[in-house]
């Protein structure tokens, strides 16, 4: 266990097994709403925090990763952490999502337009007001593990080309942000490939005997994660989404 201290805020599908891959190399802080998610944190001998105040041990932290759901009281938080972040934290990185971008059938990459309206936006942009040298991550769809392409049953869907990352890519970036102190930066974390969602599904709806829905077809961005490789030097262990739970 490393001198360094990284606090995690929001340790759920993506931040626990986050916390526990830093593990090895710093020492983990992980802060949770519920007494569930606390008590999870505890038996994976995180250690842990529930709801921490101001004067909680939790944000005395080298790095601070804001790893939440904009779905929750989003950019309350967002301002609720500011006021309790202290002098020690000198590097912030805000996992956002890569639906900030505008539908559009084109390539989109950190420089292109983005959609004012959406949540994650208003909470992106009231994070770099408050911290001018934080970090963005834009998570494309966030799969892997038991979230599988195809698992829903939903009888209709648009079809498009995918932006999905695999949990362990996902991790992978974020490590590596972390690692090479990166800051003031804004980067995608998507899968290279992008296949057509309907060719997943498939795929995945042989491999797991699942009906295949019908398709329509539907307009997406196509959200390009080169700055990733460029920047972080970060080569991705699952490159196709039609190989993130078969090999076939």
């Amino acid at each position: 266990m490393g001198s360094i201290r990284v606090g995690i805020f929001g340790c759920g599908w993506l931040g626990r097994p986050l916390a526990k891959g830093l593990q090895s190399h710093y020492s983990v802080y992980g802060a949770v709403r519920s007494l569930a998610s606390f008590s999870q944190l505890q038996k994976e001998k995180i250690t842990a925090f529930q709801m921490p105040n101001q004067d909680s041990e939790f944000w005395n932290v080298d790095t601070l990763v804001i790893a939440i759901s904009p779905r929750h009281n989003y950019l309350e938080t967002i301002k609720e952490i500011s006021k309790n972040v202290n002098a020690r934290t000198q590097q912030l990185i805000l996992l956002s999502t890569t639906s900030v971008y505008k539908d559009q059938k084109t390539l989109v990459n950190e420089t292109s337009e983005v959609d004012a309206s959406t949540i994650a936006l208003q909470g992106e942009r009231l994070f770099k007001n408050h911290f001018l040298k934080g970090i963005i991550i834009r998570l494309g769809g966030l799969m892997g593990e038991d979230r599988i392409a195809g698992q829903w049953g939903t009888p209709v869907v648009k079809d498009s080309l995918v932006n999905y990352i695999h949990q362990v890519d996902a991790i992978g970036i974020i490590l590596e942000v972390i690692k090479q102190g990166i800051n003031d930066e804004i980067v995608n974390a998507v899968a290279p490939e992008h296949p057509k969602r309907s060719e997943v599904y498939k795929i995945n709806c042989e491999h797991f005997g699942w009906k295949l829905p019908m398709f329509i077809e539907g307009v997406e961005r196509t959200v390009c994660s080169a700055k990733s490789e460029l920047l972080l030097g970060f080569e991705y262990q699952f490159k196709d989404p039609k190989h993130f739970w078969s090999d076939s």
